[in-house]
């Protein structure tokens, strides 16, 4: 862990200059010059490398690309516009007609979305929900190219087996492919346990400041050369210069970010436990014995993102719980300084809600950096106002 933060912490050094500021520059340009026409020439004939558009290769993207490749073990890293734009590219880019993909657990609304609407290009996908990560292998078919998942999972927090996942995978020749934002570089690093692709929403922890929206893809150079030529060149989803030098600034503040706020969420979590009003808590550490062994094995820390169940909740209990709220923002995304509340029931969505396996009255909770103490007694004055129907 330690080398991990250090990484985070490391200043960028470049001597060739005639100043050397601490933080990096901003390298906010869309175009780059050629020397000559020699030069122009030897670099697209691919004999010098040289900066030449920002949509391909930028200075600061650079800097964040291989930080975060270092970080997660990877042989390099490729930046997006956002998260969602890394998950598409990656998808896009190592699928085709004919292949079948298979979806594990409650994993991000729109990465799904985007799966099921690849049905109209010949790309099949199955959705499935599993309390053991054996029954994972029982929907692979001949035409599986891919398993996508989350580890721990959107809303329940669930873990997955990953050395087992890569094992069988590799053996049948099937990309894997996590989305690891809950848990960031620091906590947990899918591809030294064999996973594939490993891609992270810089919008959240990384970021850490709800200011900036971009994604990065982490993996071996092999197959990262399909997703360069494919999803970053020709779909256009590249992060600016400016969300890159902030994401970098975010990183700066990881590793103590993550520590105070894995404090103040079990913390958070002892006090829910004793609250009659909240049926159920989904969090690594609330999961069984079970979850428990896999979220020692693969974890090094505790992410402050979890779900929790209102108990008996009903349209007006949820309103008038998230409205009492005065510490909790009511907001989409997480990851920043500020904790936020977001219930899963949108007013219409009931149909939905029992399609995913999810009851009307949870709600995603993320413990921001405020004190711990302010935290409880809001959620305490919370709940009792929404119970107190006089």
């Amino acid at each position: 862990m330690k080398d991990l933060e250090n990484i985070c912490l490391s200043v960028e050094h470049d001597f060739e200059g005639k100043y050397q500021s601490v933080a990096p520059e901003i390298v906010q340009t869309s175009s780059f010059q050629f020397q000559n026409f020699a030069h122009y020439v030897q670099v697209n004939t691919a004999h010098e490398f040289a900066y030449t558009y920002t949509r391909g290769d930028n200075p600061t993207l650079e800097i964040l690309e291989k930080k975060i490749a270092q970080l997660e073990g990877a042989e390099c890293g490729r930046s997006f516009a956002s998260g969602m734009g890394a998950i598409s590219g990656t998808i896009l880019s190592l699928v085709q007609k004919g292949d079948h993909i298979i979806i594990v657990n409650t994993v991000y609304g729109s990465s799904v979305k985007l799966i099921q609407q690849l049905q109209k290009f010949g790309v099949e996908s199955t959705k499935i929900d599993v309390q053991d990560t054996k029954e994972i292998f029982t929907y692979i078919k001949p035409e599986t190219k891919m398993i996508y998942f989350e580890s721990p999972s959107s809303q329940r927090f669930e873990m997955l087996d990953l050395e087992l996942i890569a094992n069988v995978a590799k053996e049948k020749n099937i990309y894997t492919v996590i989305d690891n934002t809950w848990a960031t570089p620091l906590l947990q690093n899918p591809l030294k346990h064999g996973i594939d692709v490993v891609i992270h929403s810089c919008s959240k922890y990384i970021g850490g400041h709800s200011d900036i929206v971009g994604g990065i893809v982490l993996c071996r150079q092999e197959i990262m050369q399909y997703i360069d030529d494919f999803a970053h060149i020709l779909l256009g989803a590249t992060m600016s210069p400016m969300n890159a030098w902030l994401a970098i600034r975010g990183l700066r503040t990881l590793p103590v970010r993550l520590k105070a706020q894995e404090k103040s969420v079990l913390e958070v979590i002892d006090f829910l436990k004793q609250d009659i009003r909240i049926e159920r808590i989904f969090h690594p550490t609330c999961n069984g014995e079970k979850q428990q062994a896999l979220a020692n094995r693969y974890l090094k820390g505790y992410g402050s993102l979890l779900g929790v169940v209102l108990k008996d909740a009903s349209p007006d209990v949820i309103e008038r719980f998230v409205d009492a709220l005065h510490h909790f923002t009511l907001a989409y995304s997480w990851g920043g300084f500020e904790s936020l509340i977001l219930p899963v029931f949108k007013g219409n969505n009931q149909a939905e809600l029992k399609q995913r396996g999810l009851a009307m009255g949870q709600l995603r909770m993320y413990i921001g950096l405020e004190e711990t103490e302010i935290l409880i007694d809001d959620l305490k004055q919370a709940l009792d106002y929404a119970y107190n129907k006089d």
